[in-house]
């Protein structure tokens, strides 16, 4: 069984990933650093690419290479794998794919991905390196887990955030906002003060309609951008280095927002990723 999801966005997004991977262990492997992959949603670690209505052709599979084995293809390679999904099938699928893998060394966990990220980061020494990818599959992720991952002082993230949902939660009127999702989005966003930033006093009044009823609260939330710059100002909070992200799309619609972060301090360690994230960000 293979994974399905996505669609060229993902191709974009696995193309990034896999780019970064090569440039990483490149410029580190001459360093002393045992370095390590993690994967907090690994899922079955391959991808059959979800056919869509209005799509005129499916890409070839060979172009939708899950996260797992772009990260196993990348050379030099790893010196550890560390694999984590809750679905029991997909632990099973990661077990024989790390069968075919002899010899790579890789770990597979069965966690809540807000476990896992927290142990994994606590677990870096002092010679450890790591690149971190979070993918999760709609709001599983916390900002708490965030957190750790930006302390840790050892560890770049690849962050793929679901900008989409995020929109659907919050409707554009203010009044139709349900109050059920707050500690959802409170949860997501780390903090309880995102309705405050995301809903803003409309620049038109509310307009009555043929009974009298106004149709709005006269409150809208701000539109796709200024939330994602939103977001962007939330990272930088918290990690020492964070791009501008890279906007994934379907059919000119916003799905989400494709983060990288840094989250060592060193102006030195997060300089020459800063110029080849740019670069990477940049190719097609």
């Amino acid at each position: 069984m293979t994974h399905s999801f996505g669609g060229i966005w993902t191709r974009k997004k696995l193309g990034v990933l896999e780019r970064y991977l090569a440039f990483y262990m490149t410029a580190l492997k001459k360093q002393s650093f045992t370095l390590h992959y993690a994967d907090a949603f690994a899922g079955t670690g391959s991808h059959s690419p979800a056919m869509q209505a209005d799509q005129e052709m499916l890409i070839p599979y060979e172009d939708f290479r899950g996260s797992v084995q772009a990260a196993l293809s990348v050379e030099p390679a790893f010196h550890h794998y560390h694999f984590n999904d809750l679905n029991p099938d997909h632990i099973a699928e990661l077990h024989q794919l790390s069968d075919s893998h002899p010899d790579k060394v890789i770990h597979i966990y069965q966690q809540d991905a807000n476990v896992f990220v927290p142990q994994f980061c606590a677990s870096m020494g002092r010679s450890d390196r790591a690149v971190l990818f979070l993918d999760p599959y709609s709001t599983q992720l916390d900002w708490s887990t965030l957190r750790h991952v930006a302390a840790s002082g050892k560890v770049d993230m690849w962050m793929l955030f679901p900008l989409s949902v995020i929109l659907r939660m919050t409707p554009r009127d203010g009044d139709k906002l349900r109050p059920e999702w707050d500690g959802t989005l409170t949860r997501l966003l780390g903090t309880q003060d995102w309705q405050q930033a995301f809903y803003k006093p409309s620049v038109e009044p509310a307009i009555d309609d043929l009974f009298g009823d106004s149709k709005d609260s006269g409150i809208q939330r701000i539109d796709a951008g200024e939330l994602g710059h939103w977001v962007t100002g939330r990272l930088r909070e918290i990690f020492a280095f964070v791009p501008e992200p890279m906007l994934l799309e379907n059919n000119g619609h916003p799905l989400f927002l494709f983060y990288f972060a840094v989250s060592n301090p060193s102006r030195s360690a997060w300089g020459l990723a800063r110029r080849a994230v740019h670069s990477i960000m940049k190719q097609k």
